[in-house]
């Protein structure tokens, strides 16, 4: 009735204001032609995009090729910190949280013709235990994604069961998106859980053609075995590096939008989309952070003083509004401002508080030190600029900085091997829960506590840890990652800086164009605008 109901008002209204139904018709028969213009685009017209960064770092990675390309799926995939099934269709656990039992899609297969079955997802997490295996994106191990894992049981085709030797509580939390990557086994080495040939997954495309550091194309895998397959029959990537290339190919229209959160400078984006009708900016949430990365294992650095100093030294607001137009927010805690679990903790820039502090330490002493910083860090973001600002700011409470910009393969190894005093970089929580992140920078045993030469330790946090990783009840985890941000704020093992926002801008001629908190652009969702308009 309701919907007969309007078809009769729609005529009435159209009678009253002397709309004839011919012109309804025009209409209709317009944007239905309007609709298979642009679909017949998306068919036809490659769509190039820009990044920062190559989309397939290769073999060398644990991922091979980011998540947001579409070609391999996790188990879990987190939506914005919504967890909603991926290649497992539904899951469930026992009482006390010691056996998760995963019921796996029954109709997906790696584009190599394998079946996505129990077999292939053991396998796969048979990987993860030669870990930890490296990535531009993040670490992939089994004590990240499966802690305490005991044994896996092939239940039948399509069903496993994770048996662990302590509770875990939020299992699907942990392989969220690049915590549980699927990818055909013909793809990689067993025994070493190195990738060892162009990743093969289950996703909505294929990887067509790869020139590393120069380009990726994809095609649509016109086979997908769930909903919503890609609206772009191809599209490519070109890698740009430099963001003055990367903002050039925007004018010429090289590319019609950019991949990356933070692939554009946000003075650069104002500037492009005042000044050229064809563009649009699109701001969105992200949980992306600027961290200032210290080396505790330095004899002053390691003083919990010294590093207070530092973050009371650091205008957050005046970084903000230089830097980003008044766009970000000014961090405190350890977790992004849009994560679940986020603590809201204020902090205070006071000069006068941290000469004191600093003076405590450094007894009158200048402190001579290094800041070293990645160039794919460099390229994205305007982290050189917040160095220098830096630079400027700790020279008035004793310490003096050298700022090193240098190739990220040495960037890395230089923060492995101890070899810097400051790092600034970019990252963020691709997870619902914040575990791993937490264990990672506060934990001991954490992997970029130990691997960055932090040196941070407090049993305080460590039993926290611990804790928390076998508490059912929401409301008490809730308290102890308060406790964990409080403690991280306070003692400052990482010193946060700024709470990012996505600055995403595109030509007109794209729809579609939505960035996830994480990855940057989703290109399920991307397809070409009815030019006619």
């Amino acid at each position: 009735m309701k919907r007969s109901w309007k078809k009769m008002t729609g005529l009435f209204m159209a009678a009253a204001l002397g709309v004839s139904l011919m012109g309804f018709t025009s209409e209709a028969k317009s944007t239905e032609g309007a609709a298979d213009a642009a679909e017949s685009l998306n068919e036809t017209k490659e769509m190039v995009l820009g990044s920062v960064r190559d989309m397939i770092p290769g073999e060398g990675d644990a991922f091979y090729v980011n998540l947001s390309a579409q070609v391999w799926e996790p188990l879990v995939i987190n939506n914005n910190h919504k967890l909603e099934p991926g290649l497992a269709e539904s899951w469930e656990t026992n009482d006390d949280c010691t056996e998760w039992t995963f019921h796996l899609v029954e109709n997906a297969s790696f584009t190599d013709g394998v079946k996505f079955d129990a077999d292939a997802c053991m396998k796969n997490i048979e990987r993860y235990k030669a870990g930890p295996l490296t990535s531009t994106y993040t670490s992939l191990s089994i004590d990240k994604s499966f802690p305490n894992l005991k044994e896996m049981v092939k239940i039948d085709d399509y069903t496993v069961k994770f048996v662990f030797s302590e509770p875990i509580t939020t299992l699907d939390a942990l392989l969220g998106d690049y915590g549980s990557p699927m990818i055909s086994p013909n793809c990689f080495d067993a025994s070493t859980g190195e990738i060892t040939s162009q990743v093969v997954g289950t996703g909505r495309y294929i990887i067509d053609e790869h020139v590393q550091d120069q380009y990726a194309t994809f095609v649509r895998n016109e086979d997908y075995w769930g909903e919503n397959p890609g609206k772009l029959k191809s599209y490519r990537v070109n890698c740009i590096p430099d963001s003055e290339t990367r903002y050039s190919a925007l004018v010429s229209g090289e590319i019609m939008g950019l991949m990356d959160n933070g692939a554009i400078m946000v003075d650069a984006a104002d500037k492009l989309v005042k000044s050229d009708d064809r563009f649009v900016i699109e701001p969105t949430k992200s949980h992306m952070t600027h961290y200032l990365y210290v080396n505790g294992s330095k004899e002053y650095l390691g003083d919990v003083r010294l590093r207070q100093a530092i973050s009371y030294a650091i205008d957050r607001e005046q970084l903000n509004e230089t830097l980003y137009a008044g766009l970000c927010y000014p961090a405190y805690g350890a977790l992004s401002n849009q994560t679940p679990l986020y603590k809201d903790i204020q902090g205070e820039y006071n000069l006068e508080k941290a000469k004191e502090l600093a003076d405590e330490v450094l007894g009158g002493q200048r402190l001579q030190t290094t800041m070293i910083l990645g160039q794919r860090v460099v390229d994205g973001y305007p982290v050189k600029a917040m160095a220098e600002y830096m630079q400027a700011a700790l020279s008035e409470i004793g310490i003096d900085m050298t700022i090193e910009v240098l190739d990220n393969a040495v960037t890395t190894d230089r923060l492995k091997a101890g070899d810097y005093d400051f790092n600034i970089t970019v990252t963020g929580l691709n997870s619902a829960d914040p575990y791993a992140t937490l264990f990672g920078w506060m934990g001991t045993e954490g992997g970029s506590n130990v691997s960055y030469h932090w040196n941070y330790s407090n049993p305080e946090v460590d039993e926290l840890l611990s804790t928390v990783l076998n508490e059912k009840d929401e409301q008490k985890r809730a308290e102890i990652y308060g406790r964990l941000q409080e403690i991280s704020a306070e003692e400052l093992p990482v010193i946060s800086i700024l709470y990012y926002v996505n600055v995403n801008i595109h030509n007109k001629e794209v729809t579609g164009y939505v960035s996830d908190l994480f990855d940057g652009v989703s290109i399920p969702t991307l397809e070409w605008a009815d030019e006619s308009k």
